[in-house]
């Protein structure tokens, strides 16, 4: 069975007795079953008798079902399946050998095509996403973290049982993977097999996580230009979050099921929104682990203290670890869209780009240069399906600057774009990355920055545009007709060198920038009494007014207001210092 598989095209089928791949002498035989388990998408039972006897077979049946699996039992022995399972038509092997090995093998690739479990595949969609993260529209092309989705998922049953803490964090390293992981393994599965949860649209918090989440709920009830009635009722407390909840399990049937908010890139809370908006988020929240509501949370690593803090005001939370890709699994990677979408990948392609993927932002790399080659692959002369070949992948390498094609392929592309630039061309680049599309934290890491499209030079748009057109970078519609623009992964900033010279050319004044940010958070904080006192002075208030002066679209609307009221605020200390010292004067003259 497992060379036929195997001869089918299924080369990662697992059976525990295979010498090469199977259960190997000091291995915990019960937790590699379940691991492949959880990591496979579909389960071939062989039932004879002795298969039926067996308590820990028929574990495994009951397992890989609660799981979703598609699962295919196989009738070796006559009558050996006869009271098993009627609900599920069985492949006769023992009375028509020949006719069930070609049923079940229509079934397996009709399953393979289809997408994994059941996801079909829209095939005027890239099979490669490239930099920007997997969506729901790309789970049947999303492969490689078949363990971390069960994992997840029974993360999240865990705590619709229990109760006991109603945030769960998926913490992860920049180019991890986390919002794939949550976009396109977890929330399509959850809305596609799970009766115990209704799935919100998941969300990015940005400047308002208040507005957002409304967002996100209206657009759950089918009623999305409600949204900003939902925002007013929910900031005012004249509707309680308990009811909204019951309203939606309500309205999908699942009265006594469970709603899942997903927050997606939470680091955005302690970047992007303000201190009001974030207590007022958590305010909301508070309590939450009384509702049947769990909130799902992406988050970089690296925010885990900001998080801890945050979470403080709202109740309990669980962390849910996101490891890098085992490099073992790289090769799915590649291999599963191309399945899908129908792509041939020609002999020793896999093998050079799993052999060349290293270091931390080895995935978002292997996204952006499988994209690329599919964007340019030619078409099979015989068949008409497109081709990646290996010579095109070799050539997207430097070996003058000893950079293989994955580590070359996203500086070799935007130096393309940057090359045919004038002096002043560039410099506006320069000015537009810097100032708005990319900000840095408490650690001094660059990370990207939501920048409003008509906040930019429009002499630098056009050039922006090419950007988003290499998906380089990634331009999105909001609800009120503003468009937004954004860096698609933080990769770019630490592989395209031009950026990254600028960048840290550029250190000082985007730490100065993040200075002048707190600065504000703490005067709008302030009561009015000590509002004076929280204004901007001395060397900070001098940078200050040079940036609001030489670098304006560098600043948010909000920081240059700050700025000026400081300075109003000095020239009046200023002008009071000089009437005092001239009444002193005036006096002393008189006393002469």
């Amino acid at each position: 069975m497992l060379a036929w598989l195997k001869s089918l095209g299924f080369d990662n089928a697992f059976l525990d007795i295979d010498e090469s791949r199977g259960i190997q002498p000091g291995d915990e035989w019960e937790a590699r079953l379940y691991a492949e388990l959880a990591a496979c998408s579909a389960v071939v039972l062989l039932v004879t008798p002795n298969w039926l006897a067996s308590k820990w077979c028929f574990a495994e049946f009951v397992h890989a079902r609660a799981s979703g699996k598609a699962i295919f039992p196989v009738i070796l022995t006559p009558g050996g399946g006869q009271a098993f399972a009627d609900d599920l038509q069985r492949v006769d092997f023992a009375t028509d050998a020949q006719g069930g090995r070609e049923r079940l093998a229509g079934k397996l690739r009709e399953l393979a095509v289809q997408g994994q479990r059941g996801f079909d595949w829209n095939p005027q969609r890239p099979p490669y996403p490239g930099l920007p993260a997997f969506e729901a529209d790309d789970a049947a092309v999303y492969f490689g973290r078949d363990a971390e989705v069960q994992a997840l998922r029974e993360v999240l049953r865990a705590r619709r049982r229990r109760h006991d803490a109603a945030l769960v964090a998926v913490l992860g390293a920049s180019g991890s993977g986390k919002s794939s992981l949550v976009r396109a393994g977890l929330l399509p599965r959850l809305a596609k097999f799970e009766t115990e949860f209704v799935v919100v649209p998941p969300f990015r918090p940005g400047a308002d996580p208040l507005a957002e989440l409304a967002k996100a709920l209206a657009e759950a009830e089918g009623r999305p230009g409600e949204w900003r009635m939902l925002r007013d009722s929910l900031a005012a407390g004249a509707l309680p979050l308990a009811d909204v909840v019951t309203d939606l399990l309500m309205a999908a049937g699942r009265r006594e099921g469970t709603l899942l908010v997903t927050v997606d890139q939470a680091e955005e809370l302690f970047t992007t929104t303000p201190a009001e908006g974030r207590a007022r988020f958590a305010e909301l929240l508070r309590g939450a682990a009384k509702l049947p509501l769990v909130v799902l949370l992406t988050l970089r690593s690296d925010y885990l203290g900001e998080l801890q803090q945050w979470a403080g005001e709202v109740g309990a939370y669980e962390a849910f670890s996101l490891p890098p890709l085992p490099h073992e699994r790289m090769a799915e990677v590649i291999e599963g869209p191309a399945r899908v979408a129908g792509v041939t990948l020609a002999p020793g392609l896999v093998e050079a780009m799993v052999n060349d993927a290293g270091g931390p932002d080895a995935m978002p790399l292997l996204a952006f240069t499988l994209r690329e080659l599919w964007t340019h692959a030619t078409a099979d002369a015989a068949t008409d399906a497109p081709v990646i070949r290996l010579a095109d992948y070799q050539a997207l390498g430097d070996a003058a600057a000893g950079l293989n094609p994955l580590e070359n392929a996203v500086r070799r592309r935007a130096d393309e774009l940057v090359a045919p630039l004038d002096a002043g061309a560039r410099q506006a680049l320069r000015e537009a990355f810097v100032g708005a599309l990319v900000r840095i934290d408490d650690q001094g890491g660059f990370g990207r920055r939501v920048a409003a499209w008509g906040e930019l030079d429009p002499a630098v748009q056009p050039l922006l545009e090419r950007f988003v057109d290499a998906r380089l970078l990634v331009a999105r519609s909001d609800d009120a007709g503003g468009r937004h623009v954004e860096v698609a992964h933080e990769a770019l900033l630490r592989k395209w060198p031009l950026l990254s010279r600028w960048l840290d050319d550029e250190r000082g004044f985007l730490i100065g920038r993040l200075q002048l940010q707190r600065a504000l958070d703490d005067w709008s904080a302030a009561p009015p009494a000590q509002r004076e006192s929280a204004l901007l002075q001395g060397l900070m208030l001098e940078r200050a007014r040079a940036w609001a002066r030489d670098k304006p679209r560098a600043l948010t609307e909000a920081q240059r207001d700050f700025i000026a009221a400081s300075v109003a605020a000095a020239d009046a200390r200023a002008r009071a210092a000089r009437r005092r010292r001239l009444i002193v004067g005036s006096v002393g003259t008189v006393a002469l």
